[in-house]
């Protein structure tokens, strides 16, 4: 039985730690595509002086997306309550860190809803913070 114990401990190090984001939230764990919508803070100062510098909220959602360099496809956007959503495909990964200032502050986005066909998970922003403080980076990805 001892031997078992310490068999199952080693073969149980290598699922713990070979994840290779840190601050990781792993969406899916199948093949399903999976969608993630942002919902950003429309109160946030910050939040109307960038869609204001870049011309409207789709260019706003774009330059985030390609400043994070996140894969995934924006494929809808919901102008009136600044909700961006974008779809996941195998192995995608979809950074969060930062905030926009890079400030490490979160206080632009209002929450995260991960919806894949078997569940939905939403994370509240001051939970991206709590998450982001413990592991510096936060990460939302697929795996097969």
């Amino acid at each position: 039985m001892k031997t078992l114990k310490i068999i199952c401990f080693f073969l149980w190090i290598p699922l713990v730690s070979c994840d290779p984001y840190t601050g990781s939230f792993v969406a899916n764990s199948s093949s399903d595509k999976i969608r993630v919508d942002i919902k950003y803070n429309q109160n946030d100062e910050m939040i109307q002086k960038y869609i204001k510098s870049y011309n409207g909220f789709e260019e706003f959602v774009k330059f985030i997306q390609d400043y994070n360099s996140s894969n995934g496809n924006l494929i809808k956007m919901d102008l009136s309550k600044y909700i961006a959503t974008i779809e996941l495909n195998k192995k995608d990964t979809l950074q969060i860190w930062g905030g926009i200032r890079q400030s490490n502050d979160f206080d632009e986005i209002e929450e995260i809803v991960i919806r894949s066909n078997k569940k939905q998970t939403t994370i509240k922003g001051e939970n991206i913070q709590d998450i982001f403080d413990k592991n510096g980076s936060f990460y939302i990805y697929t795996v097969e």
